[in-house]
């Protein structure tokens, strides 16, 4: 609810907050994935810091935080995410709008923490995503986005698994 009222304060601004990380990843994973802090695509400005402030809230170090509520927000990313163009989900929450990043924006993310970081856990999630969103990942958008990476694309055929026959991918 937290989330659509700063959406909703922050549309008199022109600027759209996009939940992203562990949070967006929670939610793509019904609960599965827990973080502590909810993270945004977010401008730094005297918007937000109105914004954050006016619903309660006080910069913590790189946090805004109510701790009436138990709830740290961030925002590590930059407004807007750019190059990342995958559909953003929308949901209304108790009347109020919340963008969240596309699920394939938040796959590849992922993907490239464990193919460049060797982060064994975002490969688990990555298999995870797939495995409970498989049939609507567009594949071709993914696919363009890997960037001729050669240990990109052999985690992302790895996580798509065979091809169906007959397809375009055959």
């Amino acid at each position: 609810m937290a989330l659509g009222l700063l959406t909703d304060r922050l549309a008199e601004d022109g600027i759209e907050p996009i939940l992203v990380g562990g949070a967006a990843l929670a939610l793509y994973t019904a609960g599965g994935y827990t973080t502590a802090d909810v993270d945004l695509a977010l401008p730094s400005s005297s918007e937000v810091e109105a914004a954050f402030a006016e619903l309660g809230f006080r910069k913590v170090g790189r946090h805004w935080q109510r701790e009436d509520l138990d709830l740290l927000f961030e925002a590590p990313a930059p407004e807007g995410l750019p190059g990342e163009e995958a559909p953003r989900l929308e949901l209304e929450v108790e009347g109020l709008r919340v963008v969240v990043i596309g699920l394939e924006d938040l796959l590849l993310d992922r993907l490239r923490a464990w193919v460049h970081w060797r982060s064994e856990e975002d490969g688990r999630w990555s298999r995870r995503l797939v495995d409970l969103h498989r049939e609507r990942i567009d594949w071709r958008y993914l696919e363009g986005k890997i960037d001729e990476d050669p240990d990109e694309a052999r985690a992302l055929r790895e996580l798509r698994g065979p091809s169906e026959p007959g397809s375009s991918d055959s």
